[in-house]
C-alpha cells in the first residue's frame, strides 16, 4: 500500500464522499432510470465510492 499522510488521505476522503454526495443528490431530483441509461447513472460516482472505501480503510487501520 501506497504510504500518504493522514491530512491527505482524510482530504481525498471527504473529496470522495462530497462527489458520492452529488451523485445521490442527481439520482434523488432524475430519479432512477431504466437499461442502459441506468449503468451510465450509476456508473459516474462508482470509483468516487471505492476510493473512498479505501481511503476509509487506510484511515481507519492506522
Amino acid at each position: 500500500m501506497i504510504k500518504i499522510n493522514y491530512k491527505i488521505q482524510f482530504a481525498l476522503f471527504i473529496i470522495c464522499v462530497f462527489f458520492i454526495g452529488l451523485g445521490i443528490f442527481e439520482i434523488l431530483t432524475e430519479g432512477l432510470k431504466t437499461g442502459t441509461a441506468l449503468f451510465w447513472q450509476i456508473s459516474a460516482f462508482v470509483p468516487f465510492v471505492t476510493s473512498a472505501i479505501i481511503f476509509g480503510y487506510n484511515l481507519y487501520s492506522r
